[in-house]
């Protein structure tokens, strides 16, 4: 319950904060998030992440908050393609298990490939 309370006064609070940003379009909702650029947060700006890539003014910043977010998305695309590659295996692994080597499933019946 005290969960939910939280939610709705964080909710609230961004709701205060983008009207004070002078952003009127945002409407923020029981379960709507709003997400602000990472590198406008660093930088004292409070700039809502949505179709904003193309005109943040820190895309290029090289200070020392804006390159360790730049350092974590390329973390995470290299952890988010790792686990794609782990996927993969376990599925081709699983996959094997089931339909062993030497034979193939087709149409509901077990075949044996002759050699």
């Amino acid at each position: 319950m005290m969960r939910f309370d939280t939610f709705n006064t964080l909710a609230a609070l961004n709701a205060v904060a983008v009207s004070a940003a002078g952003v009127d379009k945002i409407e923020v909702t029981g379960n709507k998030r709003v997400y602000y650029c990472q590198r406008c947060l660093n930088h004292n700006r409070l700039e809502p992440r949505k179709n904003h890539k193309c005109e943040c003014l820190y895309a290029t910043c090289t200070c020392n908050k804006c390159i360790l977010v730049e350092k974590r998305r390329v973390l995470n695309t290299q952890l988010h393609e790792l686990e794609e590659v782990v996927d993969s295996e376990m599925q081709a692994e699983i996959e094997e298990q089931l339909n062993p080597s030497g034979s193939r499933v087709k149409g509901g019946e077990l075949y044996l490939a002759s050699s």
